[in-house]
Order: structure tokens, then C-alpha cells, then sequence
């Protein structure tokens, strides 16, 4: 018995190692770029300790997950759902103090490499089942999961999403550390928010900004078809997985009059988000202008909520958020989403300068706000209902 004790102790701690060594790879790897063979070597096992536990790759992440990712995420949702639904802010200084250290460069496991778990999950049903299962549980648990709705509901799913979009964008962009966005603030404001809940008096209807999803085209009908395609592809694959094949392929070209055009798949990947990410950062610093400004801040933002997460948006959603991911790994990407991204935060800065005194969205909580959209997205893989919440509940302002 002894024995048998000892063992079962050596292999929880083999265990462990090995799942901390895959967390660490997919910091910085990435989940779609993980070996086996270099996961077990970093954690000082043969490969033979990897395939005695996992058969391929999706179950060596549900094992990082288990053991390593979903411990660290789950105390901090689990502290934050709490917080709102207690109304009690006594516990944002610990909250604070998670996000910090869950955020620093050198930890394992991080935040950052959570979401891209969680992104991951949602084009691969082995991960998927279990990353849904553990958040909607918790979330199910405290009586705000999937399928409800009101006030409660919207500002915890508020508070994970401004966790979770400000973990995503500070993990791509870790060389600009003047530039990370502390969501501390903003989440404080959810766990106020549902003090007096009431909804407003505006009913639901068509939305008094609503703009569907544009294709912005180049005047090339060769490169918008391409980069039309790689959209699509990337959307469903993350980059790393997306083949000039499978774009030509969508795109209803030969693979070489994608090198006709492009050196490799590098540079139509460059050109894809030089021409996608530049409009929506526009359009992004257009429609948060408006809120800083406005007099009903609540009406402002659930119109842009409502918009970006409506089925015409679905597909640049989820390109965007592979997108981010794929600038965790590649310093090319990083430098040019990078390039767009602190341009639009410098214009709303300027913008949020002319927030009213004492406006719920300003130059503290304005990039907080904005990543919280991101963050929505983000929980939309693992709970798809959030995309048909009243967002008129949308916890804040008036």
C-alpha cells in the first residue's frame, strides 16, 4: 500500500510537469505548433510519458488545461463573478493582483495563453468539451450561465469579458508594456452596477447605427479574391493551420496565381490584415468617439455590442481573434496589428479627454471598454447564447 501510495504521488507530480511544460509551449509556440516530443523533453520525460497519458495533441491541451490553465482562470472568474453577484468590490485589490502576475512576461501558466486555449477549443471538439464544460459550469453554478439574461447576467458576463479581452491584446503585444491595458477599473464598475438594476425604458428595435460588415475592396478582383478567401480560411483555422491551397482553392484560383501575386503565405497573410484591420480600427475609434461624448453612454454601446456581435460580423470576429493569436507567436504580425492598434488607442485617448466629469467610460476605463468587445467574442466560443442578450441591460450609465 505504501508503494502503491508513492507511485500514484510521483505520477500526480509527473502529471503536473508535464501538463506546466505544455502550458509553457503554448505561450510560446501556440497551441497549433505544440510537439509532443519537445513538451515531454522540456519537462525532463521520455515521449513515452506523454503518450501514457495523452494520444495526440488536442488531449495534451485538455491536460494543460485541466491542470494547469483552468486552476489559475477559474479563481480569478470565480472571484469576479462573486464580486457582482455579491455587489461587494472588497476583493478587486486580489482580482488586481491575480490579472498583474497572471500577466507578467515570464509566468506559467498566463492568462494570455488561456484565451488562446479557449479560441483554440472552438475548432477543435476534443478541447471544446471540456473548456465549455468547466466555464459554463461555473458560470451555470452561480445561476448566470448560458440562456439567462437581466442585469446580474450581463455584468458578470461584462467583467469576464474585460478580463478576458484585455488578457488576449496585453499577451500579443508583451514588447509594448507602456501600452497594457489594466481592465481593473472598468471591471470595479460591474460589481456596482446591479446595486439598482433597471432596465431601460428604450425598447428593442432596429439599432439607430447599425452598419453591417463591409469588405473593403482593393479595385483588384485577383487580390480581393484572394484575401476575401484567406479570411474565410484563417476564420476557421487560425493561420498557422491555413493553407495556400485551401485559400486558392476557395479563392477559385491555382495555387500559382497566388505566387504570382505573393512571395509566400507570410506576405498574403501581411496584405489580408493590411487591408481588413485598417477600416475596422477606423470604424472602431468612430463608434467609441461617440461614447466618450455622449450623453447616454449605455444607448451608445449597446448599439456598437449589439452590431459587432451580429451574424454579419461573425466571420471578422473570429479572424480577428485568430489573428491576435497568431501576433503571440510571429513578431511580424505583432509589429504590424500593433502598428493599427496603438494608433486607434491614441486617437481614443484624445477622444475619451472629452468625457463628461464623472462619465462611466473615460480615459480610466476607456481601452478597458473597447477590449471588453474583444473579450465578448472570446466567451462567445465557449457560450454562443451572450451573441442574443438584450444588450440594452448593458450594466452602466443611465
Amino acid at each position: 500500500m505504501v508503494i502503491a501510495t508513492k507511485q500514484s504521488e510521483k505520477s500526480r507530480q509527473t502529471d503536473l510537469k508535464v501538463a506546466h511544460s505544455a502550458a509553457s509551449a503554448v505561450r510560446t509556440v501556440g497551441v497549433d505548433q505544440m510537439a509532443l516530443t519537445r513538451v515531454a523533453a522540456d519537462a525532463g520525460f521520455s515521449s513515452g510519458a506523454i503518450y501514457a497519458r495523452c494520444d495526440d495533441r488536442s488531449e495534451l491541451v485538455v491536460m494543460a488545461w485541466e491542470k494547469s490553465f483552468w486552476p489559475m482562470l477559474s479563481e480569478i472568474i470565480t472571484m469576479l463573478a462573486d464580486a457582482v453577484i455579491s455587489k461587494d468590490n472588497s476583493s478587486m485589490s486580489r482580482i488586481a493582483e491575480l490579472f498583474i502576475r497572471s500577466t507578467d512576461p515570464g509566468i506559467v501558466p498566463d492568462l494570455g495563453s488561456a484565451m488562446e486555449v479557449i479560441i483554440a477549443s472552438r475548432r477543435d471538439e476534443t478541447i471544446g468539451e471540456v473548456v465549455q464544460r468547466d466555464i459554463n459550469g461555473l458560470l451555470d453554478d452561480r445561476g448566470v450561465g448560458p440562456a439567462t439574461d437581466g442585469a446580474l447576467r450581463q455584468s458578470v458576463v461584462s467583467a469576464i469579458s474585460t478580463l478576458f479581452g484585455a488578457s488576449l491584446l496585453n499577451s500579443a503585444y508583451v514588447d509594448n508594456r507602456h501600452n497594457m491595458i489594466d481592465p481593473t477599473a472598468l471591471i470595479e464598475v460591474f460589481t456596482r452596477s446591479v446595486q439598482s438594476p433597471i432596465k431601460p425604458a428604450r425598447s428593442a428595435g432596429v439599432l439607430r447605427n447599425s452598419a453591417p460588415y463591409q469588405f473593403p475592396t482593393t479595385y483588384d478582383d485577383v487580390r480581393d479574391a484572394l484575401i476575401s478567401a484567406s479570411e474565410y480560411v484563417i476564420s476557421r483555422t487560425g493561420v498557422h493551420r491555413a493553407t495556400v491551397s485551401r485559400i486558392a482553392r476557395r479563392a477559385g484560383v491555382s495555387v500559382g496565381a497566388i505566387y504570382g501575386l505573393y512571395e509566400n503565405k507570410d506576405a498574403l497573410v501581411a496584405d489580408c490584415l493590411e487591408v481588413l484591420f485598417p477600416p475596422q480600427s477606423r470604424r472602431d475609434v468612430d463608434e467609441w468617439s461617440r461614447v466618450f461624448t455622449s450623453n447616454d453612454q449605455r444607448a451608445v454601446v449597446t448599439d456598437i455590442l449589439a452590431n459587432y456581435m451580429s451574424p454579419s460580423f461573425a466571420q471578422w470576429r473570429t479572424f480577428r481573434l485568430e489573428s491576435i493569436v497568431a501576433a503571440r507567436h510571429s513578431p511580424d504580425i505583432a509589429a504590424q496589428l500593433a502598428t493599427y492598434t496603438f494608433a486607434a488607442r491614441r486617437s481614443l485617448m484624445a477622444a475619451a479627454t472629452k468625457a463628461p466629469p464623472g462619465a462611466t467610460i473615460s480615459p480610466d476605463t476607456g481601452l478597458s471598454a473597447r477590449a471588453s468587445v474583444l473579450g465578448l467574442s472570446i466567451l462567445e466560443v465557449v457560450d454562443p447564447t451572450i451573441c442574443q442578450l438584450d444588450w440594452r441591460w448593458i450594466p452602466f450609465g443611465s
